[in-house]
């Protein structure tokens, strides 16, 4: 079979995306409400039930907002300690979790996931190359500039998921964000711009 993959959504108000596989159905972060995630999933004729896992790249809350509302499924959630940490003492949650070592590979199923450290103000946020037998997934969200590591950990990839969700211009300009947010978003471990 080959690999399916889904962009949910993308944004401040939240991030998720879905990929399948002959053996995997996993959420790639899950930063819609329960609610929100269902309805996403049936858009594309598919289920919160009928997923093997959920992998996260970092604890903040447009990322893992979800993950309460996913809490009765008993899901696996993929994820590094200090993401499982943050996690757990912000949502007071006790997660599946089966946490992997950033840097190093696991495979969950048919899929092989590489992680590696993106810069991004969180406490220890990850980027993936997911490997499946079609297709190699770089996936990188709110990564706050482009390293060594990150552009050489994304070589193999075939398709690049990527956001830049911000424009300078409109950003400086913007009156209803204080000083120290503008500064925060466009900083190197901030986001990337469009």
């Amino acid at each position: 079979m080959a690999c399916r993959f889904t962009i949910l959504g993308s944004g401040s108000r939240g991030n998720c995306a879905y990929l399948e596989t002959g053996e995997v159905r996993l959420l790639i972060d899950a930063g819609f409400s329960g609610r929100q995630i269902r309805q996403r999933l049936a858009a594309i004729g598919r289920s919160p039930e009928s997923l093997t896992a959920i992998l996260i790249t970092h604890e903040h809350s447009d990322h893992i907002q979800g993950l309460v509302g996913l809490e009765k499924l008993r899901l696996p959630i993929y994820c590094n300690r200090d993401t499982r940490d943050a996690i757990q003492d912000q949502t007071k949650l006790r997660l599946e979790s089966r946490l992997f070592e950033t840097g190093k590979s696991f495979e969950i199923g048919d899929v092989a996931v590489e992680s590696f450290s993106i810069p991004h103000d969180a406490q220890d946020p990850v980027g993936f190359l997911i490997r499946t037998a079609t297709a190699n997934i770089g996936f990188l969200t709110d990564l706050g500039h482009a390293t060594t590591l990150v552009l050489n950990r994304v070589k193999p990839a075939h398709a690049l998921v990527l956001e830049a969700n911000y424009d300078v211009k409109l950003l400086q300009e913007d009156t209803r964000r204080p000083w120290s947010l503008k500064q925060r978003i466009s900083g190197r471990h901030g986001h990337l711009s469009n």
